[in-house]
């Protein structure tokens, strides 16, 4: 719906300056980039427009899941320039106690997830991200909850609201790492336990992800299109692994995770080799 919007409020503002203006093609270069800007600026106030209703209703609401995850297509196709493709869909719960695990290696992983949902997911981001308007209050809609390195305190607090979301059937991403640690490689690089209790104390199952590709954001040029391909893993049964402690299950979640960045870069070093 989102990405629909912004298309037509692009091409119509195109169409009028071709129409009503000037078709000479110095013109036509303005019409693009004004429509660019007045496709943002009605999305921006569609969403302020929604906000009220985004308030009332539960976080685990259609409405809610549909809108984010729309908004987070047109954020991937036509602000981050990515080209998002996945497998595993099928592994996702469609309903259900669940926390999910990923490798994290750049600030879009949540936005490059969600389209690939078939339900509600929240997020913990830092809490900078809170200072932004409109964005800070959908956060807030879909039950995101801010994650403040700062302040123990607070973190204990959101760590505690996280097991009570999770424990009502809302989905949860977390990434394990605790926060990007390094750049130059694909795979996770650090087990802290500490971020598997929110799915042990909720007695949740555990969902498994790999995100191959997102490192090339900090290095690509502002025209490119990056490829980010995700890998959605079989769930991990709570009753398979509720016998080990937070660091074991954070080591079997850590070779699932890079198992198939493993697999991936085999495959992709010995097509270089034989080609």
């Amino acid at each position: 719906m989102v990405s629909l919007i912004f298309l037509i409020t692009w091409g119509l503002t195109i169409y009028f300056g071709i129409t009503l203006i000037s078709p000479l093609w110095y013109f036509i270069v303005l019409y693009v980039l004004t429509g660019y800007l007045i496709g943002v600026f009605v999305l921006v106030l569609l969403l302020i427009l929604l906000m009220p209703i985004m308030k009332i209703t539960k976080n685990d609401s259609k409405l809610k899941y549909y809108l984010a995850k729309s908004a987070a297509t047109f954020i991937n196709i036509f602000i981050l320039r990515a080209y998002v493709t996945s497998e595993g869909k099928e592994n996702i719960p469609k309903k259900g106690k669940l926390t999910v695990y990923a490798n994290h290696k750049s600030q879009t992983d949540p936005i490059l997830l969600m389209p690939k949902f078939n339900r509600g997911l929240a997020f913990t981001p830092k809490i900078s991200l809170y200072k932004i308007p409109i964005l800070s209050n959908y956060m807030n809609y879909i039950g995101c909850l801010p994650i403040d390195r700062d302040d123990n305190r607070r973190t204990a607090r959101t760590m505690i609201q996280a097991i009570k979301n999770v424990e009502k059937g809302h989905a949860m991403l977390i990434f394990p790492e605790g926060g990007i640690k390094s750049r130059d490689t694909e795979s996770m690089v650090d087990i802290r336990g500490g971020a598997y209790k929110i799915g042990e104390k909720s007695k949740s199952d555990f969902l498994p992800i790999t995100i191959k590709g997102a490192t090339k954001f900090n290095n690509r040029k502002w025209w490119q299109i990056v490829k980010v391909h995700i890998v959605i893993h079989p769930v991990v049964k709570y009753e398979d692994v509720k016998d080990l402690n937070t660091l074991e299950l954070g080591k079997k979640m850590f070779d699932i995770i890079n198992s198939s960045i493993e697999e991936w870069l085999i495959s992709f070093f010995f097509y270089k080799k034989i080609s």
